[in-house]
């Protein structure tokens, strides 16, 4: 978590709700999985790039929504997950908001042969808190996450199964194995980097609670 400024509550009250949008986000902010095998899927089963692009766009925001939800609910906070458009109701209430600026799944061959960060997917976003009272509204607080899927050593390197011995035809086999669960995985890898940046933004916003003496609700 980066660039993060912070604001005292002027209300000085702790908000009765959490509420967490989805952040907005467009098909321009997607980078679909750049391995050969992938594309080869994709050109030869006519798959729509920028229709895809946008159904990994809109499931990742609200995957976030829903898990930044769903923890701070694990926490002790009353949170939930609205659809953008829908106001919320209270006269008391936290608003969590932002914007997705990369989504990157990366090269999922090259994170799995070679490693060290290589074809790393990633997730960067914009995130705002506010606190609405009545009709005014507060900005809390400002920050910007990032989440990668890390620099570990890939199978040629740590040696997978023959990989060592087997050399260039090791990491064949391996690429066709790859290559043979792409489909399945296709929508996938940046899931768990939708957790990452999720467990990112309620730390934050727990440590702010925290910082004002303002206890869970229950």
């Amino acid at each position: 978590v980066v660039g993060q400024t912070e604001t005292a509550s002027v209300a000085g009250t702790r908000p009765s709700q959490i509420i967490v949008y989805p952040f907005s986000v467009s098909a321009s902010d997607v980078t679909l999985n750049q391995g050969i095998f992938q594309k080869t899927y994709r050109q030869m089963s006519g798959t729509d790039q920028s229709a895809d692009q946008l159904q990994i766009a809109h499931d990742t925001a609200h995957n976030v929504c829903v898990q930044v939800s769903a923890n701070l609910t694990q926490k002790g906070y009353s949170a939930t997950c609205l659809d953008r458009g829908v106001a919320p109701a209270g006269d008391n209430v936290m608003i969590v908001d932002g914007e997705f600026r990369n989504i990157n799944e990366g090269n999922r061959l090259r994170r799995l042969v070679i490693g060290l960060g290589t074809g790393q997917s990633t997730i960067d976003t914009n995130v705002v808190v506010a606190q609405r009272t009545g009709e005014t509204s507060q900005q809390l607080m400002e920050f910007a996450t990032h989440a990668d899927s890390g620099s570990m050593p890939g199978a040629a390197i740590m040696g997978a199964p023959g990989a060592a011995a087997g050399g260039a035809a090791a990491v064949a086999s391996l690429g066709a194995n790859v290559a043979a669960g792409g489909a399945k995985n296709y929508r996938s890898s940046t899931g768990s980097l939708a957790e990452m940046t999720a467990n990112q933004i309620v730390d934050q916003i727990t440590k702010y609670y925290t910082q004002r003496g303002w206890n869970a609700a229950s």
